[in-house]
């Protein structure tokens, strides 16, 4: 191999030089930022020490904050760019005139909620209820684990850290597809770098992680809900994730500065949102002790410290008020093994963040069943108490009596409009809404912000600001349910919030 001509060789020598200097740079900015010290006012206002970012509680909140500062915000897509260490994640609301609903990765036809579905009603479809859409920047590395619920939101995610240009950073790594490419299933996803620096990837599981059923070789396909017919999973898959290398900058971000063609590895991960594969799984083998072993497989596969866990909604393997009963115990279940989690000194997970989202879904079908015309009563006085959903057993069970899948829909999941009570094929169905298609997915352009900017609050409990040891664990539990009742409720949004290129985060006082 020759050596380049002596005036191409300098330049090519420069450009290697200052493409180091720039990430030297930037890293001596993360550095910097590391070591800010914040100051609080009286007012409920934060200042950086530099006075970068100044934030105040936004709607008289502790942990939630709101803030004008560019500090706490950025629309890079460098794999170089290091977030403030005080708001390592935070997300901003906008107008779907704006920014589009979530749906440019959607990969399964029939779960998309198009024009041609029904209205949502009034009481849903507000601009500061599910009529808003949501962008997040984060340098954080973070990978989602589930079924065909975990793709969807996953890919809703991803449209929320990827912006407009930016599509070509996602990279899907196995995918199989049925039903002449109608459903397309990822089965491992990678996009890098999102807004802020960081990754969001996917890893498909259909049963949770254990040693029991971890195999040597594991193949993405289709696999039979009905016969509990699993593919497995294998250390293949964690480290293909983690292993992957990914293209710095194929984007308009390109620079003299550095090759649009150099390549980075992903790296252990952060934190990992994992949702429990309930249908796939029956009731009975949802455990304690195979969650626990989920998380502790996940945590030494993928490296991560922080876990978050989706409560479980109604789906239509709900067969009856004692499964309905049954999603309780687990999510009861889920809070408390957050709650009373002892990490090892040694490393592994050291945070368990409970995401309540079958409580959000709860609230969405209550506000449907009555717009449809059932009896819902119950909602108004017990939707604060433990238990309260149980409560509605007898509407959330009304059944479609036509499906094509072995366990109809629920009616207030998925209709817009009630349907008649009648033995004719009209009485058969339903005209769709804008809440589920089949009675198990749901309606990313719906949901899918909600979802979006409630991760990166969660995350921002544990991520943003200052270290946290187990000595801030009752702030973190706070500024968890903080997030919750705001984002995983019909609670609306500060109308301020969208399209004012406000910055919202979650942070633990100092």
């Amino acid at each position: 191999m020759t050596s380049p001509p002596a005036p191409l060789g300098r330049i090519l020598q420069l450009k290697r030089v200052a493409k180091y200097l720039v990430a030297a740079a930037f890293v001596v900015t993360y550095l910097v930022h590391h070591n800010l010290a914040r100051h609080h006012l009286d007012n409920g206002t934060t200042v950086s020490s530099d006075g970068l970012i100044v934030s105040t509680a936004a709607g008289g909140r502790t942990y939630i904050r709101e803030t004008a500062s560019d500090a706490a915000w950025t629309e890079s897509h460098s794999p170089y760019h290091a977030m403030d260490r005080d708001v390592r994640i935070s997300f901003r609301l906008h107008d779907p005139s704006e920014v589009p609903y979530p749906n440019k990765f959607l990969s399964v036809k029939p779960y998309m909620c198009g024009s041609e579905k029904g209205d949502l009603p009034t009481s849903l479809s507000g601009r500061t209820v599910l009529n808003f859409t949501t962008t997040v920047a984060t340098d954080l590395k973070i990978v989602h684990l589930g079924d065909s619920l975990g793709q969807q939101f996953v890919q809703g995610f991803d449209a929320a850290v990827l912006g407009k240009g930016y599509e070509s950073s996602r990279d899907v790594l196995q995918e199989y597809f049925y039903e002449g490419g109608v459903y397309s299933h990822n089965c491992l996803s990678v996009a890098a770098p999102i807004r802020g620096g960081g990754i969001s990837s996917y890893w498909r599981f259909t049963n949770l992680l254990s040693l029991s059923n971890m195999q040597k070789e594991t193949e993405c396909k289709k696999e039979e809900l009905q016969l509990k017919q699993w593919a497995g999973w294998s250390m293949e898959q964690p480290r293909a994730l983690v292993d992957h290398r990914y293209v710095g900058n194929a984007t308009n971000e390109s620079s003299d500065w550095w090759d649009a063609k150099d390549t980075f590895p992903v790296g252990p991960f952060d934190a990992v949102v994992m949702r429990i594969p309930h249908g796939w799984m029956d009731i009975p083998d949802i455990t304690r002790e195979r969650i626990v072993e989920a998380i502790e497989l996940a945590g030494e596969s993928l490296g991560v410290q922080t876990v978050v866990v989706t409560t479980l909604p109604l789906n239509n393997n709900v067969l009856d008020s004692s499964d309905w009963q049954g999603i309780a115990r687990i999510n009861a279940m889920v809070r408390d093994i957050a709650q009373t989690w002892k990490p090892s000194p040694g490393g592994g997970v050291q945070w368990i963040l409970v995401q309540e989202f079958g409580e959000l879904t709860n609230q969405i079908l209550w506000q449907n069943a009555r717009h449809l015309g059932y009896n819902t009563s119950s909602f108004a006085v017990k939707h604060e108490d433990k238990g309260w959903e149980q409560s509605g057993v007898d509407f959330l069970l009304d059944r479609l009596p036509l499906a094509k899948r072995k366990w109809p829909p629920s009616i207030p999941m998925v209709c817009a409009e009630r349907p008649p009570k009648t033995t004719g094929k009209e009485g058969k169905d339903c005209k769709r809404n804008r809440i589920s298609t089949d009675g198990i997915h749901w309606c990313i352009e719906t949901l899918g912000p909600r979802y979006a900017a409630s991760i990166a609050c969660l995350l921002g409990c544990v991520y943003n600001g200052k270290v946290v040891t187990m000595k801030d664990e009752n702030d973190v539990r706070e500024c968890e349910r903080e997030c919750n009742e705001l984002l995983m409720a019909l609670v609306p949004v500060d109308e301020r919030w969208i399209g004012s290129e406000t910055t919202i985060f979650s942070q633990l006082p100092a």
